[in-house]
């Protein structure tokens, strides 16, 4: 990717097709209804969404919900073609800050073969939690991992 350096900004309505079309691919099975995202933006008072641009173009997106000290990521995820760049850290790293500024800890649940997200939240300082037992459907285990922010 040829460019301008990346920028992650405030997801907006305008957002929500190529948005949706990283999240079925990437979540296939799991993926959210584009119904779902404009529910996120338009309706709950508690939902924090961005997106990250890099060459013109969204290549991944993060959402959050922030409620009193309480933060959780609901979903993150980087196109297929630009994996690898860092993209993905730039998005956790931004989702933490942006969480700390009210928020004292942030979670997330991740797949139990997402091996390359697991080591991703580790290095940001990701703990784990345990296991939500079929999260994405019959036998597809997550792990819960959780920060502690502003220490």
């Amino acid at each position: 990717m040829v460019g301008k350096e990346p920028v992650i900004r405030k997801m907006e309505i305008g957002d929500l097709e190529n948005v949706h079309a990283i999240e079925s691919a990437s979540f296939p099975n799991t993926s959210w209804t584009l119904e779902v995202f404009l529910r996120e933006l338009s309706v709950n008072e508690f939902a924090h969404y961005f997106v990250l641009e890099a060459a013109g173009r969204i290549v991944g997106y993060c959402g959050m919900w922030l409620v009193v000290d309480q933060s959780q990521i609901t979903t993150i995820a980087i196109a297929r073609e630009a994996r690898g760049n860092g993209y993905g850290e730039r998005l956790l790293v931004h989702a933490k800050a942006y969480a700390g500024q009210s928020a004292d800890i942030l979670s997330l649940e991740v797949s139990v073969d997402n091996t390359a997200a697991m080591n991703l939240y580790e290095k940001e300082g990701f703990n784990y939690g345990g296991v939500r037992k079929n999260y994405y459907g019959p036998g597809k285990d997550a792990h819960v991992m959780w920060v502690k922010l502003n220490d």
